[in-house]
């Protein structure tokens, strides 16, 4: 069995295999720590609403708060809008040039 082991191509392969695993075990442990769930994301009404509040407390003047509500309906419009299926138009057909068959 020590004879199995000592063969170079075996110990390459797994080398390669425990080199995977421990990837993988990593992969999974900085998943959890980690924030994937793009649900997560405040809605555009929560951002709206938290701005609002902001304003209410004093934190920001009124200058501050229409800047920023601006900004952020403009980004959500843009958003929107690349989101919708009407943004995304059909590339147009390639022509195709007819070519010469006189040489032939």
């Amino acid at each position: 069995m020590t004879d199995f082991f000592s063969n170079p191509t075996i110990q390459a392969g797994l080398s390669v295999l425990v080199l995977c695993v421990l990837i993988a075990v990593a992969f999974s442990l900085v998943s959890k720590f980690r924030d994937y769930n793009a649900n997560d994301r405040e809605t555009a009404s929560d951002t709206l609403a938290n701005l609002r509040e902001i304003h209410l407390r004093g934190d920001i003047d009124d200058q501050e708060y229409r800047m920023i509500e601006a900004t952020t309906h403009r980004q959500l419009a843009n958003a929107n809008h690349e989101n919708s299926p009407s943004s995304q138009t059909p590339s147009a057909p390639n022509p195709q040039t007819p070519h010469d068959d006189s040489n032939s």
